[in-house]
């Protein structure tokens, strides 16, 4: 399968991209897809390996190791090749089935383990992908599922991010009738409003939402469970409950003053700048000539520097508490590589800035203000000692300093679920998280996605959604 010399042949390339200063004018998707032909030549890189890591969905060393899904990799490769992008498309739908999302915002686990990345530089998976389910969306393969034998049960699902929407069409593919409850005003969770518009278009979310709309899914907005509906409503009226809400608790800074006004929670900043973006109005968070400090090092402190970019803050400065890692990989193959990198966001913001802007082993000591208005910081250097076989954090001695700062953002991960959900659930927690035995809460309430696993990935959310909604198909069918 595939071209057997490709991988020899032919180097790896990546997406184009508009230039840095142009891109953050706007909110825009950036990348420039491949011409036809390099596509086809980045797909026959593929060796059709005896052993495909790229679709293994293991762990080593406790790490996610090859795609979650399963994804038929080679397969649909080599149709791409060939040439045969129909034939490709139906062996991507049948493990993904939101390939826009994954091709967009997935670390493309499967590329870090793909066999070629062993001498050379992967194939580039997530971009053949993306190019399948555009050329579907493009040529009318993809259309609504219409013709489901219901089975008289009914499920509603409580949240419309990765997990409940890949919970929601599984089950309305085996003949559940579903209802999708959402407490935003527009749907997709964490897709519509966790992640910048550059890093996934709205359009995207909206084109499948409507098409899960036309399968025979309902969609209910500006609800919340436990307020707007009782959950003594929802036991009445649903066979089912599937809880897919999320993780709502941000870490809580926990300094001197950190109730200043200026200090913003990531979730917050994104949700809100993205929802004024969509609505035409003025962003509610203006970082233009403001200094911003962003407390965190993941994939969400990065979309939060792009957006202070696009904002035309007058400084950018990201804090990351642990060591700057190596610029080479020290793990090895098929781990997830441990070295450097420089996402779009933090590479934006070192262009605007003229220098790198994250400062390692380096955390707030405490927030300044004046009045109740936030006006700067003392950071302070930190690094991790080994204390009898745990790792302890400590302060640097003399390493003190002052920062001007009109935004703080914190994006430091998340606890849980909120006290308060919970409560309103009417869910029994552990240090907000949801008491369970796998998915299920008792016979009636499941749980998936990051609100039973805490923080994680899109990809593995909707692997999450599938395998919650199959264990419910699963009663009914045995």
């Amino acid at each position: 399968m595939g071209k057997p010399t490709g991988f020899m042949e032919f180097e790896r390339k990546n997406k184009k991209e508009i230039d840095v200063l142009t891109r953050i004018e706007n909110f825009n998707d950036f990348h420039i897809p491949f011409d036809l032909k390099t596509q086809q030549e980045q797909a026959s890189r593929c060796m059709n390996c005896g052993v495909p890591f790229c679709q293994s969905a293991m762990k080593v060393n406790n790490r996610n190791v090859g795609c979650p899904l399963s994804n038929l990799i080679p397969e649909w490769n080599h149709l791409i090749y060939l040439g045969l992008f129909e034939e490709a498309y139906k062996r991507l739908e049948k493990t993904a089935p939101f390939p826009e999302f994954t091709g967009n915002v997935c670390p493309a686990l499967c590329e870090a383990c793909c066999s070629c990345s062993i001498n050379k530089e992967s194939v580039s998976i997530r971009a053949n992908e993306l190019f399948l389910i555009e050329k579907a969306y493009e040529n009318g393969w993809i259309k609504p599922k219409k013709d489901i034998k219901r089975n008289n049960k009914k499920v509603c699902v409580i949240g419309s991010g990765p997990s409940g929407l890949s919970a929601a069409k599984k089950l309305n593919d085996n003949g559940f009738s579903v209802t999708v409850y959402e407490k935003n005003d527009r749907f997709g969770g964490l897709l519509m409003y966790g992640i910048p518009n550059m890093k996934v278009e709205k359009k995207i979310v909206e084109r499948r939402i409507n098409l899960l709309k036309e399968e025979g899914i309902t969609f209910i907005n500006n609800t919340k469970i436990g307020v707007d509906i009782t959950m003594d409503e929802l036991n009445e009226k649903y066979d089912e409950i599937v809880f897919a809400c999320g993780t709502s608790f941000a870490r809580p800074l926990q300094v001197k003053n950190n109730d200043a006004k200026g200090i913003v929670y990531a979730v917050d900043f994104l949700t809100k700048t993205t929802k004024n973006l969509l609505d035409g109005k003025e962003f509610e968070y203006n970082l233009k000539d403001k200094n911003v400090i962003i407390v965190g090092g993941g994939d969400t402190a990065n979309d939060c520097c792009g957006t202070a970019a696009r904002e035309k803050a007058k400084s950018i400065t990201e804090l990351e508490i642990t060591k700057e890692p190596p610029l080479e990989n020290t793990l090895p193959w098929p781990n997830y590589p441990n070295k450097k990198k420089t996402d779009y966001g933090v590479l934006e913001a070192n262009t605007l800035m003229n220098h790198d802007i994250r400062r390692y082993e380096t955390t707030i000591d405490e927030v300044v203000k004046e009045g109740d208005k936030l006006v700067g910081v003392y950071i302070k250097k930190v690094k991790f000692v080994n204390d009898g076989g745990k790792m302890k954090l400590v302060d640097v001695e003399n390493t003190r300093e002052y920062l001007p700062c009109d935004y703080l953002i914190i994006a430091m991960g998340f606890i849980g679920t909120t006290t308060e959900d919970l409560n309103n659930y009417k869910l029994d927690s552990i240090n907000n998280r949801v008491k369970l035995n796998n998915f299920k809460y008792n016979d009636k309430i499941s749980v998936c996605g990051d609100m039973k696993n805490g923080q994680s990935l899109v990809v593995i959310a909707i692997k999450d959604g599938i395998d919650c909604a199959q264990q419910i198909i699963d009663k009914y069918t045995n």
